[in-house]
């Protein structure tokens, strides 16, 4: 496993992980956004305000991390 910092290239195969993750975790529940605004707000929102680690196995994202030191928030996938 390679631990490395975020980057915009990374965008799309960690939002993927994201949603799955969510969808996999709450199977019975319809999320209220669409995968589109999952997209702007890692890209816009995430991305922008924290320090992001990615986790990969065989060049595939795994899990990540983001560090939003302001807000004393961590989101973890």
């Amino acid at each position: 496993m390679k631990i490395r910092l975020y980057d915009p290239h990374d965008l799309e195969e960690i939002v993927q992980l994201w949603y799955k993750t969510w969808y996999e975790t709450f199977p019975n529940i319809q999320h209220p956004q669409p995968y589109s605004a999952w997209k702007s707000r890692f890209r816009d929102d995430l991305a922008v305000k924290g320090e992001i680690w990615v986790a990969e196995v065989e060049s595939h994202i795994v899990g990540f991390v983001v560090v939003i030191k302001e807000e004393q928030y961590l989101a973890l996938r």
